[in-house]
């Protein structure tokens, strides 16, 4: 499966991640968003990554040009029709992804293959909405998608075997080391982070010092991040969402988020993005101390 051109359904951050990643490849990419205002904010969040590539030296400046010459972005969902390889990325709702594949499957070709970006939701749960399962199955890219090295691959019950080969060869051509997951709730990574996430805040919870617990994991488990700051990184409103979808998924009393954390949320700290989590943040993003 030759991928030349590629869509993005959802153009948030981890969809203009993707994007960008795909087009430092060579790939023709077209970001589709329904919400007109999420474009100009995506624009600016491609700018920001590719001028932070420049300053690390990790791409030229001409590789930057080129990334932009290759991303386009679309209200509607007509480009679907033009694109080798499709791959949703809208918010982690259950409802909300189903109701975009249904849309979606009026419109992608019958030879190309529909990826989602789910981080949680078992793709059983997915795929029919497409109405191909057999090119369905899951891409997991972790945040931020030009940083993070590994996908989770994710085969659904019918998902061919050609396609699975074909996201693997995608993966590898796109820089990434890709691993097949399972198909349950949280996969394999996401799946371990959760409970590990769980118990660190169980601890912060009862009044331990979030440098206490993170230093403690990194130095004894090895980890280069402790969960705390991990949480603060990709943002605490998605931690909590990671920790709802697999409590209400399994049941399992480890995803139970703790209500001093569910408040920590609503009251707005939600790590670096907005200056507070766990930790305190300067205006840059360098950690300053552990919240009060």
């Amino acid at each position: 499966m030759q991928v030349k051109t590629m869509c993005i359904i959802g153009a948030g951050t981890m969809g203009t991640g993707i994007a960008q990643v795909a087009a430092q490849a060579g790939i023709r990419v077209y970001l589709l968003d329904t919400y007109e205002d999420a474009i100009p904010r995506s624009r600016e969040l491609l700018a920001k990554s590719l001028q932070g590539g420049i300053e690390r030296e990790k791409i030229t400046h001409q590789q930057a040009e080129e990334v932009r010459a290759l991303v386009s972005w679309e209200t509607t969902y007509e480009r679907l029709a033009d694109a080798d390889w499709v791959i949703e990325a809208v918010f982690e709702d259950l409802e909300v992804k189903r109701e975009v594949l249904r849309q979606a499957a009026d419109l992608v070709r019958e030879n190309a293959a529909v990826a989602s970006n789910t981080s949680t939701l078992p793709i059983k749960d997915l795929a029919g909405s497409f109405g191909r399962p057999e090119y369905f199955l899951g891409m997991h890219f972790f945040n931020p998608a030009p940083a993070m090295k590994l996908i989770e691959i994710i085969p659904g019950e019918k998902t061919l075997p050609a396609v699975t080969e074909a996201a693997i060869a995608l993966c590898e051509r796109m820089g990434k080391v890709p691993k097949v997951a399972p198909d349950i709730p949280g996969f394999v990574v996401n799946r371990v982070f959760a409970a590990v996430l769980g118990a660190a805040i169980e601890l912060w919870a009862k009044g331990a010092e979030p440098e206490a617990i993170d230093s403690a994991i990194e130095l004894g488990l090895g980890h280069k991040m402790g969960p705390l700051a991990t949480a603060d990184l990709v943002g605490l409103d998605v931690a909590l969402a990671l920790l709802r979808s697999l409590h209400e998924q399994t049941g399992h009393p480890r995803f139970e988020a703790p209500e001093e954390f569910v408040a920590l949320v609503e009251s707005g700290k939600l790590g670096r993005k907005t200056g507070e989590g766990f930790y305190q943040y300067l205006e840059g993003g360098a950690m300053t101390e552990a919240a009060q």
